[in-house]
């Protein structure tokens, strides 16, 4: 999915000659629209009402500090996921990297005010394919729970199946099959199962034509139905088995750090 660009910049430091600078060179140069504060009280709080992209951030400021002005910018929900950029002087280089984890990145003082813009938009771009990577975690995570849910959901249309199989048509039984098709051919679908999806659409493309047909009841045995669900239930169990063993050899092939 595309990155939307970096637009609103809120600049927080102490030193108003910085904060001319910057937002000279970010305006100017780099086209946003940006906020300047001097005083890491008011911080968080501007960053709340001016709800910026990014917030590039000192870390030496009298009183709340800029490790302070994040951990309070994380506990409002406006600005819980808001990026920050720190700014450091060369001496708080140690204290800053225990922090590095915490922010999208560092920039060292003194910097050149030019490339700032430029400097910005490469750690924007990281901060897209973060919420990418994210994204994807969360979506396998949603997948494998819909995987785990899967023998349920056949399971309740083999049950259908065999209640018309053994008591012969019904329109209402009919009806809730069908419902049950509908349900599996869109969230498989969703989910990455297209074999699933095209099966389960199948069914109920079969199960329409003998609820909608001219005639009531259909001539077709009821227990072709159940046929027609194994058929389905087949599909799932191999394609949540593929998904599986894909899944385990991507987690396998996974970046490894050296001891």
């Amino acid at each position: 999915m595309p990155h939307r660009p970096l637009k609103q910049i809120l600049v927080v430091d102490d030193d108003p000659d910085l904060l001319a600078v910057a937002s000279l060179a970010l305006t100017a140069l780099g086209g946003y629209t940006v906020e300047t504060c001097a005083s890491s009280a008011e911080a968080v709080e501007m960053a709340r009402c001016f709800g910026p992209d990014l917030v590039l951030l000192d870390v030496m400021m009298p009183g709340l500090d800029g490790f302070g002005v994040l951990g309070a910018m994380r506990e409002v929900a406006a600005t819980s996921g808001t990026p920050v950029v720190f700014m450091t002087a060369q001496a708080d280089r140690h204290q800053t990297a225990q922090h590095e984890g915490r922010c999208l990145g560092v920039i060292r003082k003194p910097f050149d005010p030019a490339g700032l813009p430029d400097k910005l938009e490469e750690f924007w771009k990281l901060h897209g394919r973060r919420r990418v990577e994210a994204h994807q975690r969360e979506f396998e995570t949603l997948r494998r729970t819909y995987m785990g849910e899967l023998p349920d959901k056949i399971a309740a249309m083999h049950d259908a199946a065999a209640a018309l199989a053994a008591s012969g048509w019904d329109r209402a039984k009919l009806e809730t099959l069908c419902h049950l098709a509908h349900r599996i051919a869109g969230s498989s679908g969703l989910y990455r199962f297209t074999a699933l999806s095209r099966s389960a659409s199948a069914l109920e493309e079969i199960v329409n034509r003998f609820l909608n047909g001219p005639t009531w009841p259909p001539a077709t045995p009821p227990g072709d139905l159940t046929r027609m669900v194994q058929a389905v239930s087949r599909t799932a169990r191999a394609e949540a088995d593929g998904a599986m063993v894909a899944s385990t050899t991507a987690e396998g092939a996974g970046p490894r750090t050296s001891a």
